[in-house]
């Protein structure tokens, strides 16, 4: 029996057709991927270092807080995170002020279709592996599967590869020694937490782990059951205080004599007048509703204290030390965070300098800063 031929379409009939009605399906989202690793698994080992590279290309800033939650007090050799951060990755400039360790490596893609941000991260985690003091876990926080030869060369140098992510490729969470899902960790920690405030919380996850170990065993089951249905009704803040039994009864306390009437008290002395606030490095800018007199007066002592402060090079060097390790010039930073490292990395500076109630002051009368007021928060950055 022979087969029909295929009915012919006319050019004109195929020109009439709309164009690119295949390249207009809507693409499928990937469904995340759920984690090959549990927490405690990947945790870093006592006395380890772990290097973190972060694709912000492809993973959010509000991942942010879990991942630092997930390294707790772990040292850290270099935690990085690649992107644009000029377009439409801004949101993670302001995350990455709530963590100081953090660089934000600024990476454009100067070719269409090319990724140098991917590229940059790929050579600095080459750069880590090869240095004097190599860290011994790295953790890739992505979803790209571009990074998997990276990994696979890694391990064979003997280091521990953790991948977070959403949406990660099978490549990449089948190379590495764990992968773990940011969604899953983030609602894990929190229920971990619940569980610290809420009894119910912990005894729920305890009735988990026994219905894992005893699958099959129908009473242990039916037992568990019961378990849970008295979960929500038990109470332990509210629970009754057992009664004490009564103690032999106290004796009658004797009457007491009445008192004898108190002397007159002597006439207090006047008191001392309260000494006068202590104003010293108060600038006369901060202190509103001065007369004409009085700002001429602080101008002069705004002047003095910043003449002292420029024969402090010392100071100077160390304030523009702490901003260029924390940020690139130009870049904002919050005034709290570089007084917060001046502190820890420079002590002692602050003998015989000059005073100054405000920090941020400090920072103008050194003449390598801009300063201004974001909202709420006082922001620096360098010169550029």
């Amino acid at each position: 029996m022979t087969r029909p031929k295929a009915k012919k379409t006319s050019p004109a009939r195929r020109a009439a057709k709309p164009a690119g009605r295949r390249a207009t399906k809507p693409a499928k989202r990937q469904a995340d991927a759920a984690s090959t690793s549990t927490p405690e698994a990947a945790k870093a080992q006592p006395n380890q270092r772990i290097g973190v590279l972060i694709d912000a290309d492809n993973v959010s800033h509000q991942h942010l807080p879990t991942l630092r939650r997930f390294i707790g007090e772990t040292g850290i050799a270099a935690a990085k995170a690649y992107g644009d951060f000029q377009g439409r990755l801004s949101g993670w400039r302001a995350a990455a002020q709530e963590w100081a360790e953090l660089e934000l490596v600024d990476q454009r893609s100067y070719t269409p279709g090319k990724n140098a941000a991917d590229m940059r991260l790929t050579i600095d985690a080459v750069k880590l592996m090869a240095g004097a003091n190599p860290p011994t876990t790295l953790i890739f926080v992505t979803n790209d599967s571009d990074f998997t030869p990276v990994v696979e060369d890694a391990k064979r140098l003997g280091v521990r590869i953790i991948v977070m992510g959403e949406r990660t490729h099978k490549a990449l969470r089948s190379t590495a020694h764990h992968y773990l899902n940011l969604s899953e960790l983030r609602a894990r920690m929190d229920d971990e937490q619940a569980a610290k405030s809420d009894p119910r919380k912990a005894l729920a996850l305890l009735a988990q782990a026994l219905r894992a170990l005893t699958p099959k065993n129908k009473e242990v089951g039916a037992l568990l059951d019961q378990f849970e249905k008295m979960l929500p009704d038990l109470r332990f803040a509210d629970a009754p205080r057992a009664q004490r039994e009564p103690g032999p009864r106290r004796e009658a306390r004797p009457e007491r004599a009445p008192r004898e009437p108190r002397p007159a008290r002597e006439p207090r002395a006047p008191r001392e007048a309260r000494p006068a606030p202590d104003n010293s490095g108060q600038d006369y800018r901060d202190r509103p509703n001065l007369s004409s007199a009085q700002q001429a007066q602080g101008k002069a002592e705004a002047d003095q204290r910043r003449a002292q402060l420029q024969q402090r090079q010392d100071i100077i060097d160390a304030l523009v030390d702490v901003a260029t390790g924390l940020a690139p010039e130009g870049e904002w930073l919050k005034v709290e965070v570089i007084k917060k490292f001046l502190l820890q990395e420079h002590p002692g500076l602050e003998a015989n300098a000059p005073r100054y109630a405000k920090f941020y002051r400090m920072l103008e009368d050194t003449g390598r800063f801009d300063v201004q007021l974001q909202g709420s928060t006082v922001m620096a950055r360098l010169k550029e």
